[in-house]
């Protein structure tokens, strides 16, 4: 209702505030460099033991899919607690992967498919907790997360498919970046384990901005198959 997205507003904006604070930005990088070195020091020593990245990936995902569970009971500090692991494992996958070299396709697809099945079902047990009042605002971010999802792996084929040098989606002037990836909706998740009564709003929000950056790839790919595809001939 008008009162939860004001509540939700002006949190947004103290926290906001504080990110764009030196101080914090000069913390959060801190932390950032901690976090990178100490994951890439677990995955040289699990690629030093002959754990697979692969291994790692699918052991994440099963833990991820806890969350469900827990979602569904409304054990919310609980789902999170498998959030935050199957993003570590997450992490740790690839830092294993770049310890043996360059990763294989298997790898990379299997990290994608993954990861798009773990989100789907972190929304999914939402929408087992509170049906009456998840249920819309949960189909409506699944609609968004599978547009953006659909429209980013269509791209992908078709720039595999052609053997010449393609224009990144960062060359486009359509393309907004990292609009709906993997920050923002990790952030959301957090957000709402801790504050499970702001899902109806955060997750139309999400689903929105799902919606955009579809609409983004979509005129990126004419920009990238036809504007530029016209340019190199």
């Amino acid at each position: 209702d008008y009162n939860m997205l004001k509540d939700l507003k002006a949190t947004l904006n103290k926290i906001r505030g504080k990110v764009n604070d030196s101080r914090c930005k000069a913390a959060v990088s801190r932390m950032k460099g901690d976090i990178c070195r100490g994951v890439n020091a677990a995955g040289k020593q699990l690629y030093a033991w002959g754990i697979s990245a692969n291994a790692v990936s699918i052991f994440g995902f099963l833990i991820g899919m806890l969350a469900i569970n827990f979602l569904a009971m409304e054990m919310y500090l609980t789902a999170l607690l498998m959030i935050l692991i199957n993003r570590l494992f997450d992490a740790l996958d690839g830092a294993i992967a770049r310890q043996a070299g360059k990763p294989s396709d298997f790898g990379i697809f299997l990290d994608a498919a993954l990861d798009y099945a773990f989100y789907a079902g972190v929304i999914f047990g939402f929408a087992l907790a509170y049906p009456a009042q998840n249920a819309v605002a949960a189909s409506f971010l699944l609609f968004g997360f599978s547009a953006s999802a659909s429209a980013m792996l269509a791209y992908a084929v078709i720039d595999y498919k052609n053997k010449q040098k393609m224009p990144d989606l960062e060359q486009s002037p359509f393309y907004l970046g990292g609009l709906a990836q993997g920050c923002e909706t990790l952030t959301a998740l957090i957000v709402l384990c801790i504050v499970p009564g702001w899902f109806m709003p955060i997750a139309i929000i999400l689903g929105c901005w799902c919606l955009i950056k579809a609409v983004m790839i979509v005129s990126t790919a004419y920009y990238s198959f036809v504007i530029a595809a016209k340019g190199r001939k």
